[in-house]
């Protein structure tokens, strides 16, 4: 086919099979789409709900609609109980035009699965059509005792930073690297999401730029900025302290 195929052409090309299709239940856009974020470099994050019996045959189905529209120069398929997912790209469309098609069952997902948090930084649906009003909003929910347990588990990380230097005194850089990241950059990370983003605690680096200050961001690109033994120990030394103001703002935000 020779039609331009821009993102709009392609959801609206989508959309009108998929809705054709008695046992899908509902279609819609994560990522971008839903955050209002498209820019030039966003994929396209594709969501449907379907009956249990179609999950997978459904996904192929899709993958077999788009192909009409032009080669499927790459392709990676994830078949799993809950959900099928596969990310492709056609070769007549911008190199950052990925296509992610996630296809769940709701008899196995369940309500809970559709079920977004009102005004969420990190994932709203974009609905283009939901047959059954399966797509549902609430209010954000936030267990505190669960945030300060979360909270405890990483200090303690950053605290045992023998972890780390221990490869340190042995001269072995990789694994002295490997540790510094997951026992000490990453858990000072957690932290600071812990009070800004609380429950998108667990994605670390990910979208940070969308969910941080800009100052807070600067700080936490410095962490990450190593190249050497000493980088890592003049580090640590810092983010020690760098954890007591940090400590300080998680226990004034949440009255601990």
């Amino acid at each position: 086919m020779n039609h331009a195929l821009d993102r709009d052409y392609i959801i609206g090309f989508l959309k009108n099979f998929a809705e054709q299709k008695e046992y899908v239940n509902a279609m819609w856009l994560e990522g971008a789409d839903g955050l209002g974020r498209v820019d030039e470099y966003s994929d396209i994050d594709f969501w449907f709900d379907v009956q249990k019996e179609y999950q997978e045959s459904f996904l192929y189905e899709c993958i077999n609609e788009l192909s009409q529209l032009g080669h499927i120069d790459s392709q990676d398929n994830s078949i799993r109980t809950e959900i099928a997912k596969s990310n492709i790209h056609l070769e007549n469309t911008s190199e950052y035009l990925t296509l992610d098609l996630c296809v769940q069952s709701h008899e196995i997902r369940g309500l809970e699965a559709t079920c977004y948090t009102k005004n969420d930084i990190a994932a709203l649906p974009f609905i283009l059509f939901d047959k059954k009003e399966i797509i549902t909003f609430t209010d954000e929910k936030i267990d505190v005792d669960k945030l300060e347990e979360i909270f405890q588990n990483n200090k303690s990380r950053i605290l045992q930073s023998s972890r780390v230097t221990k490869y340190i005194k042995r001269n072995q850089y990789l694994e002295a690297y490997d540790k510094y990241i997951s026992n000490i950059a990453e858990p000072i990370v957690i932290i600071i999401r812990l009070i800004y983003t609380p429950r998108q605690y667990d994605y670390i680096l990910c979208h940070i730029n969308h969910h941080l200050p800009a100052g807070t961001v600067d700080e936490i690109q410095d962490i990450f900025k190593i190249a050497s033994f000493e980088d890592i120990e003049k580090n640590i030394v810092y983010l020690k302290q760098f954890l007591e103001k940090y400590e300080k703002e998680f226990k004034t935000k949440y009255h601990r």
